[in-house]
């Protein structure tokens, strides 16, 4: 019977694909063969590698519990006694006398006191692994061919052949290289790779892009003052001459109602001296005197008219008054020729990109450009470079970036100023090999400085 188990054992042990299935096989089936309490399977995995991979009872181990980690621990300190085993009789009976103060003080919270360690070796004689059995009866110190333990020291080199193959195994480059020659698809691939890194394509680059209107002009304040209110919403249609945005003009309307006071006064003190002038020869001086004061308050009064006029900012053109938020600039400090907003013209719509410096292609005049934009992703735009700058700017995502800017070549129902996307700009032909490893070697020259 012992050896019909056996049997079945090993086509167990064959049948298992998977590191995995053979732990679970070597820690609950070879109670077949013999009877033990618990069975725990720890492996090396190289150095400072050696953890617990399976136990009796259980489909899964956390190998950071405390239980593995003391196996572990077992495990690492008997690696050399095991390697040390003579072939013939690979087992060795564990008590805790045999261990460290350290590691004996734990064995009654884990173990009971019988435990085999049995090795599994694999082809180089070394330990790849050791399967640990306990139980409440004691182990037997000498036995024959036809009792159970005898069948476990030959299962245990039986399991040692199978987790080398599954979890130690290495081959070499030529018997791996052999067995990859031996795909057809792999040879296909290799002669085809060449030819299908020849093709050709156009270098590109993938960069923010914004609509934009060609013609546009720039609103700024035409002096120092306070925004007092923005007349129309942003993004409307003005009219030349239309008044879009006012200055605060509390200050400068008191000053002109003093000067239009002193203006007044002015000219009631040179129709005195022209009154006196006619009665007395003395008063001629007087009337010189009040004319030249008369004509000193127009000045004033003529300048702040001038400056009152200022406080209206008009559209110098048809077009589309751009800005933000109106409670934005609502009581903001300007300054002369401080940017207000932007006349653009809705007619005339372009595209504005920024190519990163290490996305940058060879970008020539005329190169053709798709805009793909984010409300109409799939309504792509059809663009042509037009521009492309030599000096790197800080683009909006604060990135050092080339500006480009290009035109519509068609009508589109879809942009429209200030929408957002990305471009795709076309470069100059070349390969794919090219194409694709273009940026490895640009990183490669950086790293190796040739």
């Amino acid at each position: 019977m012992s050896d019909m188990a056996f049997h079945a054992l090993g086509a167990k042990v064959r049948a298992a694909r998977r590191a995995a299935d053979l732990a679970f096989i070597i820690c609950n089936e070879t109670q077949a063969l013999a009877p033990y309490r618990q069975a725990a399977l720890v492996g090396y995995f190289g150095a400072r590698r050696t953890r617990l991979v399976a136990h009796s009872g259980l489909a899964d181990v956390e190998a950071d519990s405390p239980y593995a980690l003391w196996l572990a621990e077992l495990a690492e300190h008997l690696r050399p006694q095991l390697d040390a085993l003579p072939p013939a009789a690979r087992v060795l009976a564990l008590s805790p006398a045999m261990l460290p103060p350290a590691l004996a003080a734990s064995w009654a919270d884990w173990l009971p006191d019988h435990v085999w360690v049995l090795p599994l070796a694999g082809p180089d004689d070394h330990a790849h692994a050791l399967l640990l059995l306990a139980r409440e009866t004691p182990w037997p110190s000498d036995f024959d061919s036809q009792a159970p333990e005898y069948l476990l020291l030959q299962a245990a080199g039986m399991y040692g052949h199978a987790w080398w193959a599954l979890t130690a195994r290495r081959r070499s480059i030529g018997t791996l290289w052999r067995s990859l020659w031996a795909r057809k698809a792999l040879r296909w691939s290799l002669v085809l790779l060449p030819l299908v890194l020849l093709i050709p394509v156009r270098e590109y680059a993938l960069v923010q892009a914004e609509v934009i209107s060609l013609r546009s002009q720039v609103i700024a304040s035409p002096r120092d003052g306070v925004i007092k209110r923005m007349v129309v919403p942003p993004n409307t249609p003005v009219e030349a001459g239309q008044i879009i945005a006012e200055l605060d003009d509390t200050t400068l309307f008191n000053r002109l109602a003093v000067a239009q006071a002193a203006l007044s006064s002015a000219r009631l003190e040179l129709h005195q001296a022209s009154q006196r002038a006619i009665e007395s020869q003395s008063a001629k001086a007087e009337l010189n005197l009040a004319d030249g004061k008369l004509r000193e308050r127009e000045v004033d009064v003529d300048a702040l008219q001038r400056e009152v006029a200022q406080l209206s900012i008009k559209a110098p053109a048809k077009g589309v008054f751009v800005y933000s938020d109106p409670d934005d600039w609502a009581g903001r400090p300007v300054q002369t020729g401080e940017r207000v907003g932007l006349l653009a013209d809705p007619a005339s719509l372009g595209v504005q990109a920024w190519a990163p410096v290490n996305e940058a292609v060879n970008l020539a005049i005329g190169a053709p450009m798709t805009l793909f934009m984010r409300v109409a992703p799939l309504d792509p735009v059809a663009a042509q470079l037009d521009y492309a700058g030599y000096q790197a700017v800080e683009a909006p995502n604060g990135v050092a970036s080339y500006q480009l800017r290009g035109h519509l070549e068609a009508a589109s129902t879809v942009a429209r100023i200030g929408l957002r996307g990305t471009a795709r700009i076309s470069g100059d032909w070349t390969v794919l090999g090219y194409l694709m490893f273009r940026r490895p070697f640009s990183a490669a020259r950086e790293w190796c400085g040739c």
